[in-house]
């Protein structure tokens, strides 16, 4: 039975989303077609190479875009709110308020002038109306959450003085002050080692579990989403070419691109040997519309009928939650 106080329905619906850059005389589509619903305590991870419009998609939910950007079309749905018709006074509350964003480098998204404890109780005074002190308070009690030893000590510090892994938590924290429903990570492991990228997922997921938090994760790395996703869409060129549960999509792709990232991933029971690489490089976005299947160029498993559309995103299987973006049979992708 559902809790009555928990609204129906998504927390986060994006409908048909188109994103460009200009780019000097040059359109470059970084987004279209995007689709996508996130539940309340999901975590949904987006993933591809670099370009394949990830990122571009996050930063179009909190319009966090750079001025050569723009929403071309499509909606932002937060609980039902078109976050792409806000003014920009009630959308400043929303990020770092009800959705709030990790970049991936800390390093930089830091001010090396200021103390920790400045930075976070930042967030406390803006979004939930805290005195200094008490927004210094939480902020070092988030800190300890997140499992930053000798908090009070550390937030008087300046991010130079902490490695990699306490100022990725220490973002973590700022994130969470703001109390978000919705997390979006954009690469938050990539500079760390392993068992620090380990200790952070763990975090998340902790945090998910504790906050009923939603999460998108962006990452191009395979393993963290199977690590912590409950869904995976995989991009390429702006689109989604592939989509359904992690566990579905990383044992059994339907897509010829999905299969060829987990063919690039080295596997515990693999023989020694070359790693197998995506031949070619992704397509450029700044050419129009495109007149055959993107991927084309690149798949090994082409055919005729690929050259003549782009395929729709559907279910191999009609009335299937996976949907795939190729005119191919998933039995013919598994061979």
């Amino acid at each position: 039975m559902s809790d009555p106080k928990t609204p129906p329905g998504p927390l986060l619906t994006v409908e048909d989303l188109h994103t460009e850059y200009r780019v000097e005389s040059r359109v470059v589509r970084a987004v279209t077609e995007v689709s996508f619903a996130v539940a309340r305590g999901e975590i949904v991870g987006l993933v591809g190479e670099s370009g394949s419009g990830k990122s571009a998609t996050g930063l179009s939910i909190l319009r966090l875009l750079p001025p050569e950007g723009r929403i071309v079309r499509g909606r932002v749905l937060l609980d039902g709110t078109d976050l792409t018709k806000l003014p920009d006074a009630e959308m400043r509350r929303v990020r770092g308020g009800r959705v709030a964003m990790i970049f991936q480098d800390p390093m930089t998204s830091l001010n090396p002038y200021l103390r920790i404890e400045e930075q976070l109780a930042e967030v406390g005074v803006l979004h939930l109306g805290l005195s200094q002190k008490d927004a210094i308070d939480q902020a070092v009690a988030l800190l300890d959450r997140v499992g930053i030893p000798d908090a009070r000590r550390r937030a008087r510090g300046y991010p130079h003085e902490m490695s990699g892994g306490m100022r990725q938590r220490a973002m973590i924290a700022m994130a969470l002050l703001g109390k978000p429903e919705l997390l979006i990570a954009d690469e938050p492991t990539t500079a760390l080692d392993v068992t620090i990228q380990a200790q952070i997922l763990e975090l998340l997921r902790e945090l998910v579990q504790e906050r009923g938090l939603s999460v998108i994760l962006v990452t191009h790395d395979l393993g963290v989403i199977a690590e912590v996703a409950d869904r995976v869409l995989v991009m390429y060129a702006g689109r989604i070419v592939e989509t359904g549960s992690a566990r579905d999509v990383l044992a059994r792709p339907e897509h010829p691109y999905t299969t060829a990232l987990l063919r690039s991933v080295p596997q515990l029971d693999q023989r020694a040997g070359r790693l197998e690489s995506i031949q070619g490089m992704p397509p450029r976005l700044d050419q129009g519309l495109f007149t055959e299947c993107t991927f084309a160029p690149r798949c090994r498993l082409v055919r005729d009928a690929c050259r003549t559309a782009e395929p729709p995103l559907a279910p191999a299987v009609a009335g299937s939650p996976r949907l795939r973006r190729c005119i191919l049979s998933p039995d013919e992708v598994a061979k």
